[in-house]
């Protein structure tokens, strides 16, 4: 081999070395620092909407012929809640927008970082015919996980963490 195919081939064997480092740091970027950022922009937007808007919304739910067609359809880790002390802040009644899971007591909210507050969502795989609105916030550290709000603390033990379509409207 000449001098200069050498050159070249060594060129070229580093190039291809920081491509693929450039291409696994953008991979870790998209990953970890992006479903961050879209949760951080949803909570900035959130608390800038007036909360009790979206109180009446899960009192009266859309029958699912009004919400039409998804807007996304994803899969999504599902684990459920209840209203404990143990699971949730000092007010377990009350999610983060100010809703009243007591008083409504109706297994149809669920908390997401991920999507907005008073976000329409359907599970079709678990509960095809119920219609959640997100009404609460989950940890910090899950960006991209769905809770569902249940009255009984045995039925959320049961149903664990399932992987579930999740129809965003």
């Amino acid at each position: 081999m000449s001098r200069k195919n050498w050159i070249l081939a060594k060129i070229s064997l580093k190039f291809i070395k920081n491509s693929l480092l450039i291409l696994v740091i953008l991979t870790l970027i998209w990953q970890f620092a992006l479903p961050k950022a879209t949760s951080l922009a949803y909570t900035i937007k959130d608390e800038i909407l007036p909360q009790a808007a979206f109180a009446e919304q899960v009192e009266n739910p859309a029958p699912l012929a009004d919400l039409g067609e998804p807007s996304r359809v994803i899969t999504v880790p599902v684990t459920a809640y209840n209203s404990l002390p143990g699971q949730t802040d000092n007010t377990p009644c009350i999610t983060a927008n100010g809703f009243d899971l007591c008083k409504n007591n109706t297994q149809n909210v669920i908390a997401a970082n991920f999507l907005p507050f008073g976000t329409k969502v359907r599970f079709p795989d678990y509960d095809p015919d119920t219609i959640y609105t997100v009404q609460d916030r989950m940890n910090k550290r899950y960006t991209y996980r769905a809770d569902i709000w249940m009255q009984n603390h045995k039925d959320a033990v049961d149903f664990g963490l399932q992987h579930l379509t999740m129809e965003i409207y």
